[in-house]
């Protein structure tokens, strides 16, 4: 999955969930900074933060 697939993930689960950044960062255990940049684009996700919140939406959802 790129950058603007996982943003696009964030983005519409925090959405459907009406859940802002620090909700999404504390229980899928990520920081805020890095949900901000997941979000924005601006920062490569690792393999691991892929992972990561791949499972939770799925967990989640």
């Amino acid at each position: 999955m790129d950058k603007t697939n996982i943003s696009e993930a964030i983005i519409q689960y925090e959405k459907d969930k009406n859940m802002n950044d620090t909700q999404f960062a504390f229980e899928s255990h990520l920081s805020v900074e890095r949900v901000h940049n997941l979000k924005s684009g601006e920062y490569e996700a690792s393999p691991d933060e892929i992972k990561t919140v791949l499972e939770y939406i799925k967990l989640h959802s």
